[in-house]
């Protein structure tokens, strides 16, 4: 059929005869992903589109606008499809090419989920069907859902482009709509004029686009429990009458389910620590605090050799079960005559043939020989002893990493132990290269994380064995969505400068066109790899070799000693109120060094540290007795 000038030619042709647009101003295509999604939904719906083509000289078709549409085609192994054929002024091409891949725009989320709602209710499509329709998963179906439990003035914000988005927007959705209402209206109620209802004050664009959803967040917060979380199983659950819910929000490598119900978790959790009780498992009490609190006769064991047991408490703050080594002591009589304690049975001790003041001789002694033998090895040890040896020295007494991931039921079990026992089991290092590539390997795995956590992250040195052994060439590409999101406005702005792209008006704008320009590629920002860490320990290298110099230089009376180093020295009245949260007066003495985590005292002759340590110990402790515990828990170290 013929059609005039100003109508385009309808025809039905084979997608794979039809030319590419050598001028497509669209130069970022779009990821495999995507097209493989277009693909599978022109499958489903059809084509809804045609492409817009120009008939050449030589009676071949060219692609003016369409040609994503026309490539899904052609995976989607159609044969034919329509296409509008124009005779319109053929200067008009790229004007028409560029200008609908600028003014297409989205569904907004609330418009995807009033489409969801109509599939289902007046096509009565299964979800299944529906996602296939729409190309998202089910995962995105149920966020989407979330929507139906927001409150609406909440949703013209979500349509604007500026609402809560990732843990604010599942923070808030989790709440009830009438929860939302009433936060809602003491939000805004000094922004209504003429009566108007303050709940269901609707934001402008500006508003929206500054608003801080994580305030809205914060008011509706709840205390949730997580199953991953609880000691008890399905059936304690259904007997304490816990119903969970799904946190559509979480990885999905997690178990994702969580109650608010905190009386009725308690009480299961509670109830899995009196199930499993028995000679060597103990219930003890749990301080405000999160300490342990043992009865007469018990105590934490800090070594393997001395525990006879776990003791499980209930900590009150989280409703975690927590659980520690104990061990068994004996209990003095009292002095009373009252009779509510039987003197324990004293079994009468042989004296050793070393006493302690000996043994402990014999370790300095044996100290001075480890050094001597290991500064007489330095010139010519063999790697692959010293290799062993450091594997054995990681697995001293002395030594603990916080956050070790290869750490098995017991405290002990870990990578380290577990390469002293492969390299070392009759106590003669077993000098397999092999073996000890394995173990030295999987020793680095466990104590070295890349995780920002001030207790159990292992700080730059990691990523410096990052750049050791090229760790660059294995991180994945970051362009995409759920990291996007953590940057700030002018972070995305920044990134999408240094690709070259332009600046838009909005964060996500930017995001969609650095996720677009990248496709298929690869892309990692600089200050997310490992490279940068070199020049960040340079600089701390030389902060570090700068404090050491000011230190060597630093006169030894106390009036230098203040003001070499302001506002780092603890005394008077605000040592008096660091010192009780420090040291809990709850707890054994025998513990205390343990809980604040510092080695025990030895003397020093660096003059200035001893005059910081005798500082710090008039502030912290007023009597003899005092300080005679301090000495004995506390070592100044310079680092």
């Amino acid at each position: 059929m013929t059609m005039t000038n100003a109508t385009p030619e309808l025809r039905l042709v084979d997608p794979r005869t039809l030319v590419a647009n050598d001028t497509n101003p669209r130069r970022s295509p779009a990821s495999e992903e995507d097209d493989r999604r277009l693909a599978l939904n022109i499958q489903i719906a059809g084509l809804i589109h045609p492409p817009l083509v120009r008939e050449q000289e030589d009676g071949s078709l060219k692609i003016i606008a369409g040609s994503r549409r026309v490539r899904a085609c052609i995976k989607a192994k159609l044969t034919e499809i329509p296409v509008h054929v124009t005779e319109a002024d053929e200067k008009l091409d790229a004007l028409i090419a560029g200008s609908e891949n600028m003014i297409r725009q989205a569904m907004s989320e609330p418009d995807q989920w009033a489409f969801v709602v109509r599939l289902r209710k007046e096509k009565g499509l299964s979800d299944a069907q529906i996602r296939k329709a729409m190309m998202i998963t089910p995962t995105d179906l149920k966020q989407l859902e979330l929507l139906s439990r927001l409150h609406p003035p909440i949703l013209d914000a979500i349509a604007l482009g500026y609402g809560p988005e990732g843990k604010a927007r599942a923070a808030i959705a989790k709440s009830p709509i009438e929860e939302q209402e009433a936060a809602w209206f003491e939000m805004w109620s000094d922004h209504v004029q003429d009566g108007a209802d303050p709940a269901q004050y609707r934001m402008t664009q500006k508003e929206a686009q500054n608003y801080e959803w994580n305030e809205l967040a914060h008011a509706l917060s709840h205390n949730e429990f997580y199953a991953r979380d609880a000691r008890f199983g399905d059936d304690l659950a259904k007997e304490h009458g816990i119903v969970w819910e799904e946190d559509l929000f979480a990885p999905a490598d997690q178990d994702s389910r969580y109650t608010r119900d905190a009386l009725a978790f308690s009480a299961a959790q509670s109830a899995w620590i009196d199930s499993i009780l028995g000679e060597d498992k103990i219930r003890i009490e749990c301080s405000e605090y999160g300490y342990p609190l043992f009865p007469d006769g018990f105590g934490k064991s800090h070594y393997d050799d001395t525990t006879e047991g776990q003791a499980y408490a209930l900590d009150p703050r989280t409703l975690l079960v927590k659980e520690w080594d104990f061990r068994r002591y004996e209990v003095a009589a009292p002095s009373s005559s009252s009779g509510t304690y039987a003197p324990a049975p004293v079994a009468k001790k042989e004296r050793a043939d070393i006493s302690g003041t000996g043994d402990k001789m014999i370790g300095e002694i044996r100290t001075r020989a480890l050094d001597e033998a290991l500064d007489a090895q330095v010139a010519d040890v063999d790697p692959w002893d010293l290799v062993g040896a450091l594997l054995l020295a990681l697995s001293n007494s002395n030594i603990r990493v916080d956050g070790d991931r290869s750490k098995g039921c017991a405290y002990a079990n870990n990578a380290r132990t577990r390469a002293r026992s492969a390299l070392f089991p009759e106590g003669v290092l077993v000098r397999d290269p092999d073996l000890l590539r394995q173990h030295a390997i999987t020793v680095l795995k466990s104590i070295s994380n890349c995780e920002i956590s001030i207790h159990s992250g292992s700080g730059l040195s990691a990523q410096l064995l990052g750049v050791h052994f090229n760790a660059d060439a294995h991180m994945p590409s970051l362009a995409f969505e759920e990291f996007l999101k953590t940057y700030s406005k002018p972070g995305i702005t920044k990134a999408v400068q240094a690709l070259g792209l332009a600046e838009q008006a909005t964060g996500k704008l930017m995001r969609a066109s650095l996720i677009n320009h990248v496709g298929q590629g690869h892309w990692v920002p600089p200050e997310a790899g490992f490279a940068q860490a070199v020049d960040v320990w340079r600089a701390q290298a030389a902060e570090e070799a700068r404090r050491l110099a000011r230190w060597n230089d630093t006169d030894t009376d106390d009036t230098d000693a203040e003001d070499e180093d302001p506002g780092e020295d603890v005394t008077g009245d605000d040592a008096d109120a660091v010192a009780p949260e420090m040291i809990p007066p709850s707890d054994p003495v025998e513990d205390e060094a343990a809980s604040i985590e510092i080695a025990p005292h030895s003397k020093t002759a660096d003059p200035t540290l001893a005059a910081l340590s005798a500082r710090l110990r008039d502030s912290f402790a007023s009597t003899p007795a005092g300080r005679k515990h301090f000495d004995d828990h506390v070592e100044i170290i310079c680092v």
